[in-house]
């Protein structure tokens, strides 16, 4: 008989078998689908103002077989909650993942959410075992995805051509900084992150726009600087001083050989100017040149964002995997 039970993820021994589970369920997936150990043990523990965390572990006896894991928004879309559900491969087809589900979204409907969200994982433009578990646990898929990988010598042999490309921007003035948004550009950025929700494709996905002050981004700038998760940022500022784009790769201390694009979003009174694939170059450029170890960096796009995908094909980006964004309503 397996037993559910909440984790204290202060507790490093518990912490340290839930990641286990997690890493071999995500083994078989291509790219770098789980964090290294240290990454998951120092941010798995640090607060965070955005949003918060329950960990789950499926017991049987004295072996954990099965992780769940809970997020809950904090400032923004109060009625959503993600769900994740990780299974050890020796302990599949047995119910563990249906319970850890289930159990999630009686926490979630504890705490007032009324939107359950999560996420299936299918070879490129598959389908498969996984859809079939969201479907029978009553789910639906809200929107696709191309996980995308890039090997950053590919992109260092395309780069002199992009960067001629990239130069309709000229009009345009590139910034960049690392993690904490300069003081004198802190509410224009913060303008144009409220945009996120409202223009990036999210399909039937129930999330609204929000609102990023100038105290909130701070507090997000500074778990990110106490968990040494560097977010290398370039944001393109237009002739009149706003900020008109932005566009980040984020790098952790503890594995400087991988990073993983974080937004890109352009005003849309600034599109046509070629401003994605400028911001994009300067930020590879970035982390190309400060991260003497990076090997490869992932990113993600909704199938139907033609845009974006040109842009990252052109920059030596490789669809490995499709990501199904599920959603139910409770």
């Amino acid at each position: 008989m397996v037993d559910i039970e909440q984790l204290n993820p202060r507790n490093e021994a518990a912490l340290r078998a839930w990641w286990e589970v997690g890493r071999a369920a995500t083994a078989e997936r291509p790219g770098r689908p789980w964090p290294v150990w240290e990454q998951s043990r120092v941010a798995m523990t640090a607060d965070s103002p955005e949003r918060g965390v329950t960990l789950l572990g499926a017991i049987d006896g004295r072996e954990m077989v099965g992780a769940g894991l809970l997020t809950r928004p904090l400032r923004d879309n109060l009625h959503t909650a993600m769900a994740f559900a990780y299974v050890r491969p020796d302990r599949t087809r047995e119910g563990i993942g249906r319970a850890l589900v289930g159990e999630l979204e009686v926490i979630a409907a504890g705490d007032g959410r009324t939107t359950i969200q999560g996420e299936a994982y299918l070879p490129p433009g598959g389908s498969g075992g996984p859809e079939a578990f969201a479907t029978a646990l009553g789910y639906d898929v809200a929107s696709r995805e191309a996980i995308k990988e890039l090997a950053l010598s590919d992109y260092l042999e395309r780069r002199d051509s992009l960067a001629a490309v990239a130069g309709a921007a000229a009009d345009y003035r590139i910034v960049t900084f690392d993690t904490v948004c300069p003081d004198e550009h802190l509410e224009s950025f913060g303008r144009l992150l409220g945009m996120l929700m409202s223009e990036v494709p999210l399909g039937e996905l129930d999330l609204s726009a929000s609102e990023w002050t100038p105290e909130r981004i701070r507090a997000a700038e500074q778990r990110q600087v106490g968990i040494g998760r560097h977010v290398q940022t370039a944001m393109a500022m237009a002739p009149d001083g706003s900020v008109a784009g932005v566009s980040d790769v984020r790098v952790d201390d503890r594995d400087p050989t991988h990073g993983q694009v974080g937004i890109t979003l352009v005003d849309p009174a600034h599109r046509g100017h070629r401003l994605g694939l400028a911001l994009k170059v300067a930020t590879h450029d970035l982390v190309a040149a400060t991260y003497p170890l990076l090997v490869t960096l992932d990113t993600s796009n909704a199938e139907v964002n033609t845009w974006m995908n040109a842009v990252n094909e052109a920059l030596g980006y490789r669809t490995i995997e499709t990501l199904l964004e599920l959603q139910k309503k409770l």
